[in-house]
């Protein structure tokens, strides 16, 4: 990679990160989003990574999604995952309060490097549109946890489509 690719890289990362962290602060996308984790096992940079490159009017295949899961399915579940339920269960705990908070800090840092994960899986086009809706749908049912077009239509909801 040459330094021209690595600067580009990091100019999409800081671009999807800083709209994923948007969409974020939003009360209702944050609870819907962590409601379908916990309901679907949505992994819900992934979602909000398909839904960013349909904003930008790129259009993912089944092959893209499959080297999306593929490039992202270790870090998930051996760092994410296991940060969140270390988290999770301290929760009740007063005595594990800073631990509780170091852990939520950590596990920002390894949504970070999942972003990064993400945008290193695709080659990433120039944005051709803004907000375009079908295009966001689309990418949305290529995950398996959106499947189903109702769960899929308030995933879209929440990003304002």
């Amino acid at each position: 990679m040459i330094k021209g690719d690595m600067t580009l890289v990091s100019d999409l990362l800081e671009e999807f990160w800083g709209w994923a962290v948007a969409q974020y602060q939003d009360e209702q996308v944050r609870q819907g989003l962590i409601e379908l984790q916990e309901t679907s096992g949505l992994i819900v940079l992934e979602a909000m990574f398909l839904a960013w490159l349909g904003h930008r009017g790129q259009v993912i295949g089944e092959e893209d999604q499959q080297r999306i899961r593929q490039a992202i399915t270790p870090w998930v579940s051996g760092v994410v995952l296991p940060l969140r339920r270390l988290r999770q269960a301290w929760t009740d705990v007063p005595s594990m309060t800073a631990n509780r908070l170091h852990l939520l800090g950590l596990e920002l840092e390894a949504e970070r490097v999942l972003a990064k994960l993400l945008i290193d899986a695709l080659h990433i086009e120039e944005q051709v549109s803004d907000m375009s809706t079908p295009d966001v749908d689309r990418n949305l049912a290529r995950l398996p946890e959106l499947k189903d077009a109702v769960t899929r239509a308030r995933v879209s909801d929440m990003f304002g489509l």
